[in-house]
């Protein structure tokens, strides 16, 4: 028997869209709950850390990001290849994090004074630039076009940080140093 997913986040991209876009690459059927801010307080308690995103799972819940990401990896067959490639992957996902939680001070959803928010993009962009001109470096020094291993894999979903800061932010990669390489768009959608 097929199983079923229910995946719970709010209604934006942030920690719940590599796992969105994994579940589009594996062709997984889904259901999408995003739920508005409003109804996180009702809900927080009946999460298993009072955080999101959790994945239901036969109607058993599984939370954390990373955690989430890797059980889909497996199912869709995107796992690197070798111990220290996962490593790599691993590395790569919790500095993901990083970098999410060092873009607070930006974000749209959180910071609702535009004031504010503008007058941090340059500090904020230039702490990301040591880590991000590093995580391009890596990119580019695979000949095979992957942040890790030779075909796609997890943490290319993990990317979409990139592309979502390029889509808010259009010049970031200037202003960081980089090239366009970690901002090109994903391949993956879904409805």
């Amino acid at each position: 028997m097929p199983k079923t997913y229910k995946l719970t986040y709010f209604n934006l991209r942030a920690k719940g869209e590599p796992i969105r876009l994994i579940l589009a690459y594996g062709n997984i059927q889904y259901e999408d709950n995003r739920i508005e801010f409003s109804d996180w307080p009702a809900l927080k308690p009946k999460t298993p850390f009072g955080q999101l995103p959790v994945l239901e799972v036969d109607g058993k819940p599984l939370a954390q990001s990373n955690a989430i990401a890797r059980f889909l990896a497996k199912q869709c067959n995107l796992m690197p290849a070798t111990d220290w490639e996962q490593a790599q992957a691993d590395e790569l996902a919790d500095l993901a994090n990083d970098i999410f939680t060092m873009t607070r001070p930006v974000n749209l959803v959180l910071v609702r004074d535009d004031a504010k928010r503008q007058s941090a993009i340059p500090e904020v962009l230039a702490s990301l630039a040591p880590l991000l001109d590093k995580v391009e470096a890596r990119l580019l020094a695979n000949s095979h076009g992957w942040l890790v291993g030779n075909k796609e894999n997890i943490i290319g979903f993990r990317r979409c940080f990139f592309v979502i800061l390029h889509q808010h932010q259009p010049d970031a990669h200037e202003r960081t140093g980089l090239t366009k390489a970690l901002f090109r768009p994903l391949p993956y959608h879904y409805a």
